[in-house]
């Protein structure tokens, strides 16, 4: 496979910009580092809260705390063990816990301590023995400002907390709060006692009435129903002779609607015996089981006897007489049945309506039983209900008495408030913990949080994870420059870190293919002011060094900065701009420097449309013309937001190095500029670092990574000489 000069056959390859690398991990090491470069800021920050500590403590007023506490229990003692819980509330519950703490803070139970104490009388309010209560309302709002309630997190008891300048009045408001709420509580269970006794006596005497009232309803009733009629037994048995004259009267439908049927099937099969004796009610007449009975003996004897005697002997005759004699007997049984059922049926019938009759009467007896029962019953509920209520409020009026002598104790004082010795705020140590450790805290929180909104690039890590392309230098920032303004610096200070940056960066382009396939580097940098022809001239400086006859061409049309790099100053010199536009030559417009084997070319006349020129001519044949006569050229370009000329200048480059200023450029910017190199196939070298800060954590070239100094007999002389 034939090998060409192309970036793509190079071993540092660049990837493309579109395709972030993404940091899974958390540099704590940057953080770290981060910090570092914004110490002035953190100690800015502590120093400011040292003072502003120091100034709290000065100007803080020392405050007392007293505390009270008091304690709900679930269940109350009581003197009496039949008193009720009657206007007591049910503490088991948090609600009713909250409840007490809200009312330890209300309007109401301090203005009470306020008057029971003369709160407004005493100098810590602004007050004097001899004055009158006046602006009692502010005095109600500054002791309650002062004071707080607090429910002890799984307990049943209440902390009555009090702040004050002096100790006294902490401890006197404390415990004057406890005081008065217990008496308002009292109080106020007295004076429900109280109204709970008037509405339970006239509530008695009402129910009393009214139960009189209902007793003589239900005697006279009872005297005119006579009650012994009512009794339970008495309604029990008429019902029960009611149930068995309904049952009565269903079996005689039963039996009469039977006998009704089996008539008319007689009646309708008329004289037929042998189909007469195949209903039930005919087979079963004890008449006519004894004719069949008697038939069936006289067939046995006359079948005896034809065996054994002949028809003409006497017992033969007498034998077949006595059967037909039975014979006869059976069918007049059997045809006198229908008379016998008629009779039956008509007595059934007589007996249904008989049974009705009865059944009729004992309904009304048993409903007029039931009417009386009724309303007996509802005038007897009346007054047993009468009753219990009325010894209900009677045992309530009486719980009421007992209660009242043995009042509840479930809110007690568990502990009252003792005068404070030592000041609760402030407590100047933890004040200057909270000081100190605040302001560090701030620092570190406000360095964070500036360097998080940085969006330039600050550490080569940084440039190549975001760029996906790679650093072929970091150029510290340094302040080798010459009196006259040159920035030669790896030419004039060859033992300086700078010197040493540009020498790796030519060693890196040098490694990106051959030689002849890197002759021609074009410098570029997304912005102005970013140091690209600082680092294009030093960078042609130090391949002079190396002895290659290098020449480099200003092609900043617009802002042309090389010659003031070199010298110092601007001159009117021909330049590019008279090449394109033919009026000079290569010859008149190479210009020569200190260096020996450094030459320059200046832009030249300033030309009133750069882009339309290098769009018409272009820099190609100049390029080819000075390769001719050089063995490396390098283009300084303008910027690439700024505008489009150096994509106008990109055919004959080898290698384009894009210059960025670290903590200054943009990542977006920088990121957009390599889109649009790589959008037009520009041979990207990579990226150069300008100005790096010193004295950086991971992934910067810092100080002591270029302060590898010369020692012993190279101290002297170096390896470049004095």
């Amino acid at each position: 496979m034939s090998q060409n000069n192309s970036p793509q056959n190079s071993p540092l390859r660049p990837r493309r910009a579109d395709h972030l690398v993404q940091n899974s991990g958390f540099d704590f090491a940057a953080l770290f580092h981060a910090i570092l470069e914004k110490a002035w800021l953190v100690l800015l920050i502590f120093v400011v809260s040292i003072f502003a500590t120091a100034s709290y403590l000065h100007r803080a007023p020392i405050l007392y705390q007293a505390t009270a506490t008091i304690q709900i229990d679930q269940e109350d003692s009581k003197v009496f063990a039949t008193t009720s819980r009657m206007g007591e509330m049910d503490t088991r519950s948090l609600e009713v816990l909250r409840t007490i703490e809200q009312t330890l803070k209300s309007t109401t139970l301090v203005r009470s301590v306020v008057e029971s104490n003369k709160l407004y009388t005493l100098p810590a309010f602004g007050g004097r023995p001899d004055s009158p209560p006046s602006d009692v309302e502010n005095l109600i709002g500054a002791v309650s400002s002062m004071t707080d309630v607090k429910l002890r997190k799984g307990t049943r008891l209440i902390d009555i907390l009090v702040i004050s300048k002096q100790p006294q009045i902490a401890q006197l408001v404390a415990n004057s709060v406890v005081t008065n709420y217990l008496i308002q509580n009292a109080q106020g269970f007295r004076s429900f006692l109280d109204d709970a006794q008037v509405i339970q006596t006239n509530k008695a005497n009402e129910l009393e009435n009214q139960l009189k009232a209902a007793e003589i309803a239900l005697h006279a009733y009872s005297e005119e129903v006579k009650t012994v009629s009512l009794d339970t037994k008495t309604v029990s048995t008429e019902q029960s002779t009611l149930a068995t004259y309904n049952q009565k009267l269903t079996e005689a439908r039963s039996a009469r609607l039977k006998l009704e049927s089996d008539f008319a099937q007689i009646q309708k099969l008329g004289t037929n015996v042998e189909a007469l004796l195949s209903i039930s009610e005919v087979a079963a007449n004890f008449a006519v089981i004894e004719a069949k009975n008697n038939v069936n003996k006289y067939k046995e004897a006359f079948a005896s006897i034809t065996n054994r005697y002949g028809p003409k002997l006497p017992q033969y005759r007498i034998a077949e007489k006595q059967l037909e004699d039975a014979k006869q007997n059976l069918h007049d049984s059997v045809l006198g049945i229908p008379v016998v059922i008629k009779r039956t049926l008509e007595s059934a019938l007589a007996a249904e309506k008989e049974l009705e009759k009865l059944l009729e009467a004992q309904e009304k007896i048993v409903s007029d039983l039931n009417q009386k029962a009724i309303h007996y019953r509802e005038l007897q509920r009346n007054v047993d209900s009468l009753r219990t209520t009325y010894d209900l409020v009677v045992a309530r009026m009486r719980e009421t008495d007992l209660t009242r002598e043995g009042a509840s104790t479930k809110i007690k004082i568990a502990q009252v408030a003792e005068l404070p010795r030592a000041p609760f705020s402030p407590v100047p140590k933890r004040i200057w913990t909270q000081g100190i450790l605040g302001g560090l805290f701030a620092g570190i929180l406000f360095a964070i949080g500036i360097n998080s909104l940085d969006s330039t690039f600050k550490t080569v890590d940084q440039v190549e994870e975001h760029l996906g392309l790679p650093v072929l230098s970091a150029i510290l920032q340094m302040r080798e420059r010459n009196a006259d303004g040159t920035a030669l610096i790896a030419a004039e200070n060859a033992k300086s870190a700078g010197a040493e940056a540009f020498r790796s960066l030519r060693t890196a382009l040098s490694m990106l293919g051959k030689a002849e396939g890197r002759r021609t580097f074009l410098f570029t940098s997304a912005l102005p002011q970013e140091g690209k022809t600082f680092c294009s001239v030093n960078f042609a400086a130090s391949l002079a060094q190396q002895g290659l006859k290098t020449l480099i061409i200003d092609g900043d049309l617009r802002r042309p900065a090389v010659e003031l790099a070199l010298l110092g100053k601007r001159t009117k010199l021909p330049g590019v701009t008279d090449f394109l536009t033919g009026q000079k030559k290569l010859n008149e417009i190479i210009q020569s420097t200190t260096m020996e084997s450094l030459s320059y070319i200046s832009a030249g006349t300033t030309a009133p449309n750069p882009a339309e020129l290098l769009a018409q001519n272009g820099i190609n044949s100049l390029i080819e013309e000075a390769l001719l006569r050089f063995d490396r050229v390098v283009v300084d370009s303008a910027p690439i937001h700024a505008v489009s000329d150096t994509l106008l200048m990109l055919d004959r480059i080898q290698t384009v190095c894009l210059v960025v200023r670290a903590g200054k450029t943009a990542r977006r910017g920088v990121a957009r500029a390599v889109q649009i190199l790589q959008g037009v196939e520009a041979p990207m070298g990579g990226i150069i670092l300008n100005r790096l800060p010193r004295r950086r954590g991971p992934g910067y070239y810092y100080n002591s990574y270029y302060d590898y100094s010369y020692k012993d007999k190279y101290g002297e002389k170096g390896v470049y000489g004095a």
